[in-house]
């Protein structure tokens, strides 16, 4: 694995304990956590969706919307739902949407966002859904993503695609996607001059590519193992990345314009790394112990 590793996706992911999208009711105030309880073998979701579209832009003009649209249906009510979902643009986060509800089975969400460049979009969601029987509450989940490449050029009017079909567009996917390596392999290159690992001893994947590739990541444990592994991976990330990335002082950065989450792990380590870098350009690491 080289430092160009990222060509293929590379996000170091750090993973702290924490809980999964869940409501805590106190008074007047709400705080959110993610916490996932024992798994509802039954419950299954019946529809999950991520979708990235392009609206129709107005003539002679040269900026552009994207439109994100995130919905899942459980096959039951359950006592809280919620659908979160990662908006990122050229490697960086650009926006997200995290809502929830009580007592229902469904979830919709649109988020529309508002583009200049040419970019690669990628987004990333996790349908969540805390049931309770018997007082004895469980969870289940459901991983979806997106991709979508808009093409803005003074050639042309703006247009975009989903999969690369013809020359013309396998040009600007591997355009567009060496733009986001490229800003991910630099803050690859930076951890690895700070920390002198040999990255040839890791597999490293961004958090757009953990549903693909889990079992590349995780080859040696079972399916109810790993689906453990990545649950305490999502309450991490949503505790340290999406409530905002909190740094050793306790000062708390907005984690918009922030990189890719990248996941790391040196070969039949023990951890997980979960690598950031914030819009002020600093490098946050966190670590997940995994099971033995």
């Amino acid at each position: 694995m080289t430092k160009a590793i990222y060509h293929t996706g590379i996000v170091l992911l750090i993973i702290l304990a924490a809980g999964v999208l869940w409501k805590t009711y106190t008074d007047a105030k709400v705080q959110t956590t993610l916490q996932f309880f024992p798994f509802h073998a039954d419950a299954k979701f019946n529809e999950t969706n991520t979708s990235l579209t392009l609206k129709e832009p107005d003539k002679d003009k040269d900026k552009y919307e994207v439109i994100l649209n995130v919905s899942s249906v459980l096959d039951r009510k359950a006592y809280l739902r919620q659908d979160m979902s990662l908006l990122f643009q050229n490697g960086r986060l650009v926006d997200l949407l995290k809502s929830w509800k009580r007592d229902t089975s469904s979830m919709d969400q649109t988020l529309t966002i508002e583009g200049h460049e040419s970019s690669l979009f990628e987004a990333v969601t996790i349908h969540y859904a805390e049931i309770h029987e018997d007082d004895n509450p469980k969870s289940t989940y459901k991983t979806t993503d997106a991709t979508q490449y808009v093409i803005s050029s003074r050639f042309g009017p703006i247009k975009s695609f989903q999969t690369p079909e013809n020359e013309e567009q396998k040009d600007w996917a591997f355009t567009l996607k060496s733009v986001a390596n490229s800003r991910l392999t630099k803050v690859l290159d930076r951890y690895i001059d700070k920390t002198q690992i040999d990255l040839s001893d890791y597999t490293v994947m961004p958090i757009t590519q953990l549903t693909d590739k889990k079992d590349e990541l995780l080859a040696e444990y079972e399916d109810e193992e790993q689906r453990a592994i990545i649950e305490k991976l999502w309450e991490a990330l949503y505790s340290i990345y999406v409530t905002g990335i909190k740094k050793q002082d306790g000062t708390i950065i907005d984690p918009i314009d922030s990189t890719i989450p990248l996941i790391l792990r040196e070969k039949q380590s023990s951890r997980l790394i979960l690598l950031i870098q914030d819009k002020t350009g600093n490098l946050h690491e966190f670590y997940q112990q995994l099971p033995s």
